[in-house]
């Protein structure tokens, strides 16, 4: 949901955060840190859901802010709910998928997530699209980016209601807890400056499937 796209971007440094040479493993997950996850996720998801500004800048990973000026970013969020121009009526999430948590020797440990949204606005300002000619060209734009079938548009009571797909990282530094991470193209862009290599390195990582074993006859 948060996009980079509100110029608060710094003069980006192009250097990997971790030595290239530095071997890491991945070993076992400790017990109980996949329930750890999904807990926080929910938490998370759910802070989005009310635009909580401070509790969503709080569950960021801290990383991304060396390259996103972090005032910017929480203000960004913050005139989600105070704008007297829209007003977001509801945003609903559904987690589709959530990949096996990597551990590495280091102790730094990360999942990808993939998650559903729906999301409600409210044109309030009358003068936004206030003719056929623009609310179609809205309309238009949006079909062209997100699908015909995932955009809907109540033009007498002005409401539009958009679905999308998206994505989130999920790290847990040493000693820390689960930090989160849009994930789209143009977070994408900023990764190699701030991601540990180790996790610039598994993403996208598809798991080899379980061997299955056979009994002895």
């Amino acid at each position: 949901m948060l996009l980079v796209s509100c110029n608060s971007s710094k003069k980006l440094i192009k250097k990997e955060t971790s030595d290239k040479n530095t071997t890491l493993f991945n070993i076992k997950p400790l017990e109980g840190e996949k329930e750890s996850l999904e807990k926080e996720l929910d938490t998370y998801l759910n802070k989005l859901s009310t635009f909580d500004t401070d509790a969503i800048v709080d569950m960021t990973y801290p990383r991304l802010f060396s390259v996103i000026d972090l005032d910017l970013y929480r203000q960004y969020i913050a005139s989600m709910m105070n704008s007297t121009d829209i007003k977001m009526n509801s945003y609903e999430t559904n987690v589709t998928k959530i990949t096996p948590i990597l551990r590495f020797t280091n102790e730094t440990e990360f999942s990808q997530v993939n998650y559903d949204t729906k999301v409600s606005i409210n044109f309030l300002n009358d003068r936004l699209y206030n003719t056929d000619e623009k609310i179609n060209f809205l309309y238009d734009a949006l079909v062209h980016k997100y699908g015909q079938k995932n955009i809907q548009m109540d033009v007498k009571k002005r409401i539009l209601t958009i679905r999308r797909s998206e994505k989130l990282l999920i790290i847990k530094e040493k000693g820390g807890a689960w930090k989160f991470l849009g994930d789209n193209s143009k977070y994408r862009q900023l990764y190699p400056s701030f991601l540990p290599y180790e996790i610039l390195s598994n993403l996208d990582r598809k798991q080899s499937p379980k061997k299955k074993k056979h009994k002895k006859k």
